[in-house]
């Protein structure tokens, strides 16, 4: 069950009105009714299902109330009985904010252990089908759809001339992921259009449950790492019960269907050259697009300007942050080794000394009126000996990863030791818990998000919709701990980490 039908279900049993519950959690009743209806993101905030839970305990007193909690939680009714409701209850609850945090480690690991892959047709495992002769063909179902979309790419890779494929689906993305040798052939063939100097814009549906987008995004991933996709989204609330795929190659061909309810299965797929039909469903495409925003901007290391430059904008937004790298971040490093680092820049176009300078001004004046939380992973002194602690992005900026000795590594904890005694604002929360994904992560709050690839090839993806962004903060803050990002014990923190600096210099 969704975290809806999970209140739904309490509110019914209890006999409860949204009113009743707003009064209680400090909501809005129309929020409420909104949540119960799947029309409003699951509640995030530990304290206020806390408060739920406690609410629907006091009302779930019944006889038949406990044999139905018991029921739909799969539990024995004297279990119930014995340890409380509560506990059950707000379990059930948070047990999405859980299953978000898994999704959201499974999906930075995949993005973590994408390698490169050259655009080149000598590579493609399949060569393209032959092209429909026919001005129009209809095809049916999810098979349908798939030859549809093969003659579509293939029609284009035969194009002598490169061309930007406009594409949009909100459809249910079984026709793609369901069938393990078509996704192989769909990524060969769009290999292949990629190779020839097609670009892509892509609509995504951001409205898909969590599960369905990361896995969207995961499946385009490898090839947004060349450089070649625009991804866009639309910002508002659709309805969905009229569902619409259109593939567009302006001038070329186009695929389009539309589907209610779950009839993709049955749906009518139309493959259509016919140009006065193409030029009319590119219309349809742009008019749509201009509505739309760009969904996450992806940079290579050979964007460096531009990938620094939106660094730049999203810091200098006021509002709360939490990071986490590998291992230490570039804005808490001291100068002596931050002009180490710029020392090996070879990229000339860009300033990196004044660049630094203001990145750290917008740093602290960020510290003045907000809150910045900074992950940090313990690691033994004999991974930073050896040479294996890295340099936060010094594999984006300096073509090679440079690494840490332990006096360097050392120099940059009592940096970040003086930002703590010195900034009310500035929290640290030490972990021994690796991140197993080789990514940075960098969130503010209700703003936007920045992923670092730090594994090969690096790649930097900037984004600000709102519903990934409050995703990743979530799953930032499930690291922290809920009591300890709210409040922070400042001297427990310093204290540790005083004593993880003088465990390191013992072994100088």
């Amino acid at each position: 069950m969704q975290f809806y039908e999970k209140l739904d279900f309490l509110m019914n049993i209890t006999n409860t009105t949204n009113s009743a519950l707003s009064l209680y959690i400090n909501l809005d009743s129309s929020h409420i009714s909104r949540l119960r209806r799947g029309k409003r993101n699951a509640v995030k905030d530990e304290n206020s299902l806390r408060l739920m839970a406690e609410f629907f305990t006091r009302r779930c007193v019944a006889d038949y109330q406990r044999k139905a909690l018991a029921d739909v939680l799969n539990i024995d009714l004297r279990s119930l009985d014995t340890i409380g409701s509560y506990s059950f209850i707000l379990d059930w609850l948070i047990e999405e904010k859980k299953e978000d945090a898994k999704k959201i480690e499974i999906f930075l690991n995949h993005i973590s252990n994408i390698s490169t892959r050259q655009f080149t047709s000598e590579n493609a495992a399949f060569l393209p089908t032959e092209s429909s002769v026919n001005d129009t063909e209809i095809y049916f179902g999810l098979e349908g759809k798939r030859l549809a979309v093969e003659n579509f790419l293939s029609e284009v890779i035969a194009q002598e001339q490169s061309q930007s494929l406009l594409l949009y689906s909100d459809e249910p993305t079984d026709w793609l992921t369901s069938d393990r040798k078509f996704v192989a052939k769909w990524t060969e063939l769009m290999l292949q259009v990629l190779s020839k100097g097609n670009r892509i814009k892509i609509i995504h549906t951001v409205s898909r449950d969590l599960d369905e987008m990361l896995c969207a995004i995961n499946q385009w991933m490898p090839l947004y790492m060349s450089g070649l996709i625009e991804p866009y989204y639309y910002p508002k609330k659709r309805d969905g019960v009229f569902k619409r795929s259109l593939f567009v190659a302006p001038g070329t061909a186009a695929v389009t269907s539309s589907t209610t309810g779950d009839m993709i299965n049955k749906a009518v797929n139309f493959y259509t050259k016919n140009r006065e039909a193409v030029l009319a469903l590119t219309e349809e495409f742009n008019q749509y697009i201009s509505l739309c925003k760009p969904l996450m901007k992806i940079f290579t290391p050979h964007e460096k300007t531009s990938c620094i430059n939106t660094i730049l904008e999203f810091e200098k937004e006021r509002t709360d942050c939490i990071i986490i790298t590998e291992s230490l971040s570039l804005l808490t490093m001291p100068d002596s080794l931050s002009s180490k680092v710029i020392s090996r820049i070879t990229d000339t176009n860009l300033n990196y000394n004044k660049l630094s300078k203001n990145r750290i001004l917008n740093f602290k004046q960020q510290l003045k009126d907000n809150s910045f939380f900074e992950i940090i992973k313990i690691v033994d002194s004999k991974s930073i000996i050896k040479g294996e602690v890295t340099i936060a992005a010094s594999d984006m900026l300096c073509g090679q990863e440079m690494y840490y000795t332990l006096e360097e590594y050392i120099s940059h904890l009592e940096n970040i030791q003086r930002l703590l005694d010195a900034y009310p604002n500035f929290n640290i929360y030490l972990t021994k818990k690796a991140l197993e994904s080789r990514c940075m992560i960098y969130v503010k709050e209700n703003l936007g998000a920045i992923i670092t690839k730090t594994s090969e090839p690096p790649v930097v993806l900037a984004f600000d919709e709102s519903n990934l962004s409050a995703v990743l903060w979530d799953y930032l803050i499930s690291l922290i701990g809920e009591k300890s990002f709210q409040s922070p014990d400042k001297k427990e923190s310093s204290d540790k980490l005083k004593e993880y600096i003088n465990l390191l210099k013992q072994n100088i």
